[in-house]
């Protein structure tokens, strides 16, 4: 067996008994630890975004308002307990964090870590599975009890998404029974209040406008009940290596990257242009971004 394979193979069996185990943990949890009535994060926030959005960028943001204890469950799954994930995770991929691994596990047997703000963020999954998730339905279990909650949603304009996404080639979203545009458009409607998937005091955030009006980040401050600085927001985050076009070559000066302009790069791109035949994506995206000139060239 080719190395390639065996990879494959290990891949496939880790899979296959996580889930056959994590149900049986869960189950297990649940008879021996009961929640916990006290407070374990001060702020809870659920962060929900597709990838290639901003999301890092904005998440640097955010931690860099809040003071205290801060952490963040990066990129977590719907069907396995956070912390668990995360010290799998490091067992499967990197043996080397054995500490950091038990940490997790430990975290995930119960003994959680009070936090001034917690955050827990989502790529790429459809809200309606979030909603129903098994990390969402054993919530207090998994992450503790928290004194204040807040739900956040990004989004960015589809071309620019869209066009960051072929770059990377992230077409395929994580929630496999739904595409792209369908995901995009399901984030959209929640964004206008059409669907009601986060309703843990939810905050929309425009990526668009985010990255250019400190006015409008002032505001989302104040949503938030956190003082307003701009700490943070010239790094490059270097998880997902960065920018799908500039990598982190811009840290320390990232309002210098042209973000509302990678579309045009595209443009001449079949399978991009083949994104925007559906018209509930020109309607919702007018409705949120309004007009971004040169795109009816797309049309």
């Amino acid at each position: 067996m080719n190395a390639l394979a065996s990879d494959h193979f290990r891949r496939l069996l880790f899979n296959a008994v996580d889930a056959a185990v994590y149900p049986l943990q869960d189950i297990w949890q649940s008879r021996r630890q009961l929640p916990s009535s006290a407070v374990v994060n001060q702020t809870e926030i659920r962060f929900v975004g597709m990838r290639r959005t901003g999301n890092h960028a904005l998440l640097n943001w955010l931690m860099h308002q809040f003071s205290g204890e801060v952490y963040l469950l990066n990129n977590i799954v719907i069907n396995k307990n956070p912390y668990q994930f995360k010290a799998d995770n490091l067992m499967r991929y990197y043996p080397e964090h054995h500490a950091m691994a038990q940490v997790y596990r430990r975290q995930a047997a119960g003994e959680l870590i009070k936090r001034d703000c917690l955050f827990y963020s989502y790529e790429d999954w459809s809200l309606a599975k979030i909603a129903r998730s098994r990390v969402e339905r054993n919530r207090h279990r998994y992450l503790g009890k928290s004194a204040q909650h807040y739900d956040i949603l990004i989004l960015r304009d589809p071309f620019n998404l869209f066009a960051s996404r072929l770059k990377k080639k992230y077409v395929p979203t994580k929630s496999k029974q739904i595409s792209m545009v369908a995901l995009w458009l399901e984030y959209a409607k929640e964004f206008v209040g059409e669907s009601h998937y986060l309703n843990r005091n939810l905050v929309c955030i425009n990526y668009n406008r985010w990255f250019a009006d400190e006015s409008y980040r002032r505001q989302l401050s104040g949503q938030l009940s956190i003082p307003f600085s701009d700490a943070g927001l010239f790094e490059v985050a270097t998880e997902g290596d960065g920018s799908s076009f500039d990598g982190t070559r811009f840290s320390g000066q990232a309002r210098s990257m042209d973000v509302t302009n990678r579309w045009r790069q595209f443009v001449d791109n079949p399978a991009y242009r083949q994104l925007f035949t559906n018209e509930e994506i020109w309607t919702y995206s007018q409705r949120i971004f309004g007009e971004i000139p040169g795109t009816e060239a797309l049309r």
